[in-house]
């Protein structure tokens, strides 16, 4: 019976998702026609450009926009390069910021700030408007010349400072009754914690701790440059003020913004009185790509697992396959130099070992640009570079390793499971859930941890220099803030993506140069040709079809990989 309904339900989504991908195709052809229409050039004179993000921003696109398809919203990328396009361009009379509730991490923060600062070189306005903001849209607003915000009681502005929760399993899993073996080296790597603890250790909470408050000084003197407040004024707005949500009078008080004024009288005050004048960043055309660069600037992003080549940005994932794709292109380009755009707490201890070596073949200098977070296996390939920027707002570190295996006898016996393995071999079937696991395999996986950290710390000891004394000093799974690994020389400097692309530059010995960007960007039809939304599709069915010791651990990858060496910080600390 259990058969029946299995093979009616993988029906059901098979029809689904035959439906759903007609209609994909169906939807591509009416838009490629229309998109094969000329389009006219909407923007007209002293026109606003209106800097609206909302949701998750990316990093980088792969996926490019056409007509219809507009899956993706504008990435950090996609922003920085219009609003400078915008500098130049005599129809925009100025930006208006008026974020919605915009997911960005502050190193992206920084590099649209960079992006407005040269904005404004230009002798246009920037203003802000905000009814309801969250911390990152203010200070996202906090980058104009002048903000106002709406005097509704409803609305509002929050400052929440720096958070971040971990979540420990030991207890829920002791519940269901599955047990998790972890094998890690690094004193303070931590991501062990999650499963067998219920609370930071205090050495790893000290660590955390001492980075969290770093951040906390660092947001607080940003707000203060933005703003021009002192640091005692803004802490005291974080730290004293009676209510969670500031209102727009009070935010004026504050010195947070300058002015009260709804949306429809801020319009007026400008001289907008048609919308038709207000041209969104999302609309506003792509600046015109040089066709060649002699410095490649490749984004990486998300967590590093294997992979194809053909896997794309919005899966947020770096494989070897995918790199190496990339740094074909770069040879056949003739680029003189690389920028390395890093943003990923790393992942897979193989592919990252795999992306270094990649990075260690070009014979081009190769300068890292580490954004928002670039720890453990994120850590491990910046050290294939031969120069690390760092921004103010970086977490690094982490050097250590973590494998953790799943045991589930206790929930064998209470869902009635008996699981007899034949093998013949000391290892063979080593790694069977609902069976306990051989003490000996258990003790060898630990030796083995050993050694894949310590060809961790030899990378790390060869790229950064830094001798066998010192090197338990920076390693054992600390993570830093981007002062503390300056001044213990895990990077080189505190910069921004423009400062990479100036020290690439100086390295290869360029006065003239072109940035190309990496991933090449691709259309919908290119990902439908590839096959990648029918293997989406396949994967959907495929779910009906997993055992339960295959939902199990897909369950528990929800958290962290299982069963494989990780080079990995399962913090978020954003």
């Amino acid at each position: 019976m259990q058969g029946v309904f299995n093979m009616k339900t993988r029906s059901v989504v098979l029809i689904g998702c035959g439906a759903v991908l007609l209609i994909f195709v169906l939807t591509f052809l009416i838009g490629f026609m229309i998109g094969l229409r000329p389009q006219a050039n909407k923007i007209s004179q002293n026109s606003w450009l209106v800097l609206n993000p909302s949701g998750n921003v990316a990093d980088y696109n792969e996926l490019r926009n056409q007509g219809p398809f507009s899956f993706v919203g504008p990435s950090v990328d996609d922003i920085c390069g219009r609003i400078r396009h915008a500098s130049t361009d005599g129809k925009i009379k100025g930006i208006i910021i008026r974020p919605g509730f915009a997911k960005i991490n502050f190193a992206n923060l920084n590099e649209i700030n960079a992006a407005l600062d040269d904005f404004k070189k230009s002798g246009k306005p920037v203003y802000a408007h905000g009814e309801m903001l969250d911390q990152k849209d203010y200070m996202l607003c906090a980058m104009a010349d002048t903000v106002y915000m709406d005097p509704s009681a409803s609305g509002g502005l929050i400052l929440e400072g720096i958070t971040a929760s971990v979540m420990f399993y030991k207890e829920a899993l002791q519940k269901i009754g599955v047990k998790m073996h972890v094998m890690q080296s690094g004193e303070f790597k931590g991501a062990g914690e999650l499963y067998n603890r219920t609370s930071l250790s205090p050495g790893t909470e000290a660590n955390m701790r001492r980075v969290f408050k770093n951040r906390y000084d660092l947001l607080k003197n940003h707000i203060g440059k933005l703003r021009g407040l002192d640091s005692l004024r803004v802490s005291e707005i974080f730290e004293q003020r009676p209510d969670m949500i500031i209102n727009a009078a009070s935010a004026q008080q504050y010195g947070l913004i300058d002015g009260v004024t709804s949306w429809d009288q801020l319009k007026k005050k400008l001289g907008i009185e048609d919308d038709d004048k207000l041209v969104s960043l999302e609309d506003y055309n792509d600046p015109k790509v040089s066709p060649g660069g002699q410095i490649a600037l490749i984004n990486l992003s998300g967590n590093i697992t294997a992979g194809s080549e053909r896997s794309h940005g919005f899966e947020q994932t770096i494989s070897a396959a995918k790199v190496e794709k990339i740094l074909q292109q770069v040879k056949r380009d003739g680029a003189k130099a690389v920028v390395l755009r890093i943003n990923s707490p790393g992942g897979s201890a193989l592919e990252s070992e795999l992306i270094y070596q990649k990075l260690q073949q070009l014979d081009i200098p190769v300068v890292v640009s580490m954004g928002v977070m670039a720890a453990s296996g994120g850590y491990y390939i910046s050290c294939g570079g031969d120069y690390i920027f760092a921004d103010p707002y970086t977490i690094t570190g982490s050097i250590g390793v973590i494998m953790a295996i799943p045991e589930a006898v206790e929930l064998g016996n209470k869902l009635g499971i008996d699981s007899q393995t034949i093998n013949y071999g000391k290892y063979s079937g080593g790694v069977s859930i609902f069976e306990k696991y051989d003490p000996e395999m258990l003790a060898s996986l630990e030796r083995n941890s050993q050694k894949v950290y310590t060809e961790f710390k030899q990378r790390v000891m060869t790229a950064r220099k830094i001798s066998s004394e010192q090197i338990d000093a920076v390693a054992e799974g600390r993570v830093f803030s981007v002062q503390d690994a300056k001044d213990i020389h895990l990077i080189d400097e505190v910069g921004g993506i423009q400062a990479a692309i100036d020290k690439a530059a100086k390295m290869a010995k360029l006065t003239k140069y072109g940035v190309k960007k990496y991933p090449a960007k691709i259309g919908f039809f290119d990902l439908l040709r590839q096959g990648n939304l029918f293997k989406m599709a396949a994967s959907v069915v495929r779910y009906g079809d997993l055992s339960l010791q295959e939902r199990l651990q897909q369950y528990l990858r929800q958290t962290i990989d299982t069963n494989q060496w990780l080079y990995f910080c399962p913090y978020k600390l954003d």
